[in-house]
């Protein structure tokens, strides 16, 4: 509320402090935002024996124009992929890395993704003899040259046999590495960098942050919002379309913080998924 200087003696007392509490900032926009942020900073661990998977995405396989694809990330916006047989390797769409599919006997197959000469990853997928099975194993290179393997199996919802060609609902999810976090306060930016190599500087101002690093879906941005002294709440979103978002949250010693998941499209999940850290 703007206050006429010839008028401003006559303006009651209430209006005032109305119009000074109308004028502050946001949280995110406060020097406090500063130290909520700094409480998030550290090294975390993942208790993997807390982690809920409800919200994984489908592994969805269907035929295509071109032949079949696999279809990734999102609902809202994903990534459509091409899958070739015997074809070696291929472009994919991501600068300097290739994808290499194998077909090695019935309801075997493999994929290996190589950036500059370089394994990024080997992905294994097995299917069982009623074809009402899928166990996928992905091996990863990590940054600090350790490989991790995470193993998922799959119960088939669409589809027939022993092809990849339908959707495979997730059913358990284990890796033999738990996530990790470096977080780091700089300003009014936390600068996140992953186990496994992704980074990304949230910011609290409404501008989205582009994520780097390997196995990542292209364009995959997000966005930070404060919600309360504890509490943090990202918004993904690819090329633009909102994804998904997530809380973070501290418990009152600051010592757990628990992510909360919960993706956005046509066929998002109700229940969420939850990975709980550790602060070491």
């Amino acid at each position: 509320m703007r206050i006429d200087p010839r008028r401003r003696f006559a303006v009651p007392l209430v209006a005032v402090a109305f119009s000074l509490l109308a004028s502050v900032p946001a949280l995110g926009q406060t020097p406090q935002a500063a130290q909520v942020l700094n409480r998030f900073a550290g090294n975390w661990i993942e208790d993997q024996s807390q982690r809920k998977t409800d919200a994984e995405r489908n592994l969805t396989f269907r035929k295509g124009a071109n032949g079949l694809e696999e279809v990734r990330g999102s609902y809202s916006r994903p990534l459509v992929e091409s899958v070739r047989f015997g074809s070696g390797p291929y472009d994919f769409g991501e600068p300097n890395v290739t994808m290499e599919w194998k077909q090695q006997g019935d309801g075997h197959f493999e994929r290996t993704m190589v950036e500059n000469g370089k394994t990024l990853e080997t992905r294994e997928i097995s299917i069982s003899p009623d074809g009402k099975t899928l166990t996928e194993i992905t091996q990863r290179s990590r940054p600090d040259g350790k490989k991790s393997t995470e193993t998922i199996v799959y119960v088939r919802s669409s589809g027939s046999g022993q092809n990849l060609e339908g959707v495979w609902k997730p059913q358990t999810v284990h890796s033999d590495t738990p996530n990790q976090m470096s977080i780091e306060a700089v300003g009014g930016t936390l600068k996140v960098e992953t186990g496994s190599g992704i980074k990304y500087d949230l910011r609290f101002d409404g501008k989205a942050a582009p994520l780097t690093g390997p196995n990542l879906i292209s364009g995959t941005t997000l966005t930070g919002r404060i919600l309360s002294n504890d509490e943090i709440q990202t918004s993904s979103a690819r090329l633009g379309t909102p994804t998904g978002k997530s809380t973070w949250k501290l418990s009152n010693e600051g010592k757990t913080l628990t992510q909360t998941m919960l993706p956005l499209g046509p066929n998002e999940s109700k229940k969420p998924s939850v990975y709980v850290y550790m602060k070491q």
